[in-house]
C-alpha cells in the first residue's frame, strides 16, 4: 500500500493547493475520494479547478505527506454521487448536523468530490527544500533598536 493510501483513510484534515496557495479543510473520506463542503457558514474555498494538489498529514506523527495530484469536481443535488457524499460529510462533521445543515448545503454551499491519486510518488522533504517561512511583516509595533526600560529589578535570592 502506498504512503498516501495508508494516510488517507485516517486523516480528518488536509490542505488543498489551489494556484499555489494551500487551503486547510476538513473532509470526509470514502476510499481514495475526499468530500469537501464550502460556502456560507462553512469553510471558505475558492472555486476548485479540475486539477489540484492535496497535502495530507499523518495522524500519529503529524508529518506532511504530499503534495499529491488530485482531480476535483463539484457535486450537485440530484446526481447519483450526491447521497454518498452527504452521508459521508454528515458523519465526519464535528457537532450535531441536522436537517437545517443539509438544507443549507443543498441551497447555498458547494460540495466537492476530490479523487486523490494514491499511486502517485510522494515527494520527500529534504534539507534543500525551502521551509515556506516568511519574514515577519513590518508594522509600527516592532522594536528593532532599543528595549524599553523596565521598572524594578529582579531580586536575587541569597
Amino acid at each position: 500500500m502506498s504512503e498516501v493510501g495508508a494516510v488517507l483513510p485516517r486523516s480528518a484534515i488536509s490542505w488543498l493547493v489551489v494556484e499555489g496557495r494551500p487551503w486547510p479543510v476538513w473532509h470526509a473520506v470514502d476510499g481514495s475520494r475526499l468530500y469537501v463542503v464550502s460556502g456560507p457558514d462553512e469553510q471558505q474555498l475558492p472555486v476548485l479547478p479540475a486539477q489540484i494538489e492535496v497535502i495530507l498529514r499523518t495522524k500519529d506523527t503529524r508529518a506532511r505527506v504530499g503534495p499529491v495530484p488530485a482531480s476535483a469536481f463539484r457535486l450537485r443535488p440530484g446526481v447519483p454521487a450526491w447521497e454518498p457524499a452527504i452521508t459521508a460529510l454528515m458523519g465526519a462533521r464535528q457537532g450535531a448536523p441536522g436537517q437545517q445543515v443539509l438544507d443549507r448545503w443543498k441551497a447555498s454551499c458547494a460540495v466537492w468530490a476530490i479523487d486523490v491519486d494514491v499511486d502517485a510518488p510522494v515527494p520527500q522533504p529534504g534539507a534543500t527544500e525551502p521551509s515556506g517561512a516568511r519574514p515577519p511583516e513590518q508594522t509600527p509595533a516592532t522594536t528593532d533598536r532599543w528595549r524599553p526600560r523596565h521598572f524594578g529589578r529582579l531580586r536575587r535570592r541569597h
